[in-house]
């Protein structure tokens, strides 16, 4: 008999003991790194993984695995590579558009369909990514895109409306083979490097600024020697290379071994954590790509800016981009960081924006900056030293914010916040440059500038509150679940009978109590 109440003791104590730790689960203060797909299920605990890394160590070449290092070289290239296409056509392509018969609002909208495309393929192959195999959709999106980038270079001997309908066909099937290799692209280091989630972005972010940089000016030399059709094969031909070697070098995934499932898109959209990190990826995309088609206008008739000096100030602009996103991907991977970096990033970049033109608040009203070249080069430079503050977080805000709804991690999420966040860059993406071009025609440059200065700092307001509202809405629950977890077990302890049979009876009570309290 004393051997059964002291079995059952042991068990009451279990519980209690688990109760306390899941109170001081949701009282302690948030770790540093929270580790993504350690959580082991009845499918995935059978997979051989070594992607894995501990979590006191960071991201490094020395200690990743094989698989780690080419998933992440693979990938790298692959950025470099579909972002030097991305920009290549910059120079040359509006007005060669417009020589063979398409208006300027239809080249436009040709720009405009890419990004309208890339959204819905983002959601799509985001949810079905496990579905369809992550490295089959890796490798067949890259190959669509080259394809689509080598027939889009025939379109030069086409004219007039079989000119326009063939780049539609095209820039509509091409954004699915972009959509398609970013987010499996994404899904694969966020499970190969699951505790420096927001490192690994922003180390890859140095190749996509590389493939910005290099993409114009290779595709104004190419087009110089070959004409129309050189820079695109030339790309293609590029991506298509990429894609073998990703065919042969990128290890087999673990969702290939895993049971093919999604995950509720709806249900992850309606997170009010993911909420906020979408309009974050719409906001970010914008400050990065309103510029482009504003800017150079704007120096060349103020200030008779040669285009070679124009082209410096954008390098310099993806240069200081590109190195410091690093940087701000590691602060990044510390959660209790993040609250800090996104505000004051937001912050520092609607300074920038005011100082780009420079904005008539700061030179008409203020008289604080002069009408000169060097406030938009100092703009320039503070905009992209603070945009990696709110741009590297977003993939760890929409994995925090499932998992604290109780999402289960697994390469199905991964996939899921991929392309959820890829589509919303690809709508920020459309509306930026959109925007920036109405704007101007009515404003001018400097009013433009001030407006999208504006747009960061009320989105900032938002993001503010929203913490409030969290950080008040957590402390209520917390302070609910202690007492009630707390007075529970004061009760079934003072409930607990001394001696005799009845103790053994009354604890296997208070040990189903426990539980259902639990469950």
């Amino acid at each position: 008999m004393m051997k059964e109440n002291e079995k059952d003791d042991s068990e009451t104590s279990c519980l209690i003991g688990r109760q306390n730790r899941h109170v001081q689960l949701n009282t302690d203060g948030i770790p540093d790194v929270v580790t993504y797909g350690s959580v082991p299920d009845e499918h995935t605990a059978g997979v051989v993984d070594d992607t894995e890394t501990p979590k006191e160590e960071g991201f490094s070449c020395r200690k990743a695995s094989k698989r780690q290092l080419l998933s992440f070289v693979c990938i790298a290239l692959l950025n470099f590579a579909g972002f030097c296409y991305y920009s290549i056509i910059a120079p040359f392509f509006p007005d060669e558009a417009l020589r063979k018969g398409a208006s300027q609002t239809m080249v436009g909208w040709i720009f405009a369909c890419f990004a309208v495309v890339n959204f819905f393929g983002g959601l799509f192959f985001g949810k079905y990514i496990t579905t369809i195999g992550s490295r089959f959709m890796l490798i067949s999106g890259v190959f669509v895109a080259g394809s689509c980038s080598v027939l889009f270079g025939f379109l030069e001997y086409m004219e007039g409306t079989t000119f326009i309908v063939f780049c539609f066909a095209l820039r509509s099937i091409e954004p699915l083979g972009v959509a398609a290799f970013q987010t499996s692209g994404t899904a694969i280091l966020t499970h190969a490097f699951p505790n420096n989630v927001a490192t690994v972005m922003g180390t890859l972010e140095i190749f996509t600024g590389l493939g910005l940089m290099a993409g114009p000016p290779i595709g104004g030399v190419l087009y110089d020697l070959g004409g129309f059709k050189t820079p695109f094969i030339t790309a293609g031909v590029l991506l298509l290379l990429v894609c073998v070697l990703v065919t042969f070098l990128v290890p087999p995934q673990p969702d290939e071994e895993e049971e093919k499932k999604d995950v509720p898109l709806l249900f992850f959209l309606k997170l009010p954590g993911v909420i906020i990190a979408c309009g974050l990826a719409v906001v970010v995309a914008c400050v990065l790509d309103y510029i482009d088609p504003v800017l150079q206008p704007f120096l060349i008739k103020e200030f008779h800016t040669s285009p070679t000096h124009i082209g410096l100030i954008f390098l310099l602009w993806a240069a200081i981009y590109a190195i410091l996103a690093p940087g701000w991907g590691w602060l990044a991977d510390k959660r209790k960081w993040v609250r800090f970096m996104i505000p004051v990033g937001m912050l520092v970049t609607s300074v920038g924006t005011v100082i780009c033109g420079p904005s008539p608040l700061l030179s008409d009203y203020l008289h604080i900056l002069p009408k000169a070249l060097w406030p938009n080069i100092v703009g320039l430079v503070v905009i992209s030293t603070s945009c990696g503050a709110y741009m590297t977080p977003i993939v760890n805000v929409m994995l925090w914010s499932a998992s604290d709804a109780g999402m289960e991690n697994n390469f199905a999420l991964y996939g899921l916040v991929s392309g959820v966040m890829n589509a919303f860059f690809a709508i920020g993406d459309l509306l930026g440059p959109t925007i920036s071009s109405a704007l101007v025609d009515k404003f001018d440059f400097p009013w433009t500038s001030t407006a999208f200065g504006g747009l960061v700092l009320f989105y900032m307001l938002v993001i503010v509150v929203f913490y409030l509202w969290e950080d008040l809405c957590t402390s209520k629950r917390d302070n609910v679940t202690a007492t009630v977890v707390t007075s529970t077990t004061e009760e079934n302890q003072n409930q607990l009978p001394s001696t005799g049979e009845d103790n053994g009876k009354q604890l296997a009570t208070a040990d189903e109590d426990n539980k259902r309290l639990l469950v």
